[in-house]
């Protein structure tokens, strides 16, 4: 297991929202990385944004310790 960012942007993002939403995760790989921060963005109520907000992109990166 790793520690991964994975960072939510908009494509049209509030003021606040410019630099993403990060989610601090701990996955095998970034493609799991990414789908349980989908999962923890739906729980956070992020998800529901995406259609005001235009489409929605995850990336995550590995954390530096």
């Amino acid at each position: 297991m790793k520690d991964y960012i994975v960072t939510l942007r908009f494509k049209f993002p509030a003021w606040d929202e410019k630099n993403g939403i990060p989610f601090e995760v701990q996955a095998k790989s970034k493609s799991d990385a990414v789908k349980k921060a989908r999962l923890q963005a739906e729980r956070d109520g992020h998800s529901g944004q995406s259609k005001s907000k235009g489409s929605s992109t995850f990336t995550a990166t590995e954390a530096r310790a």
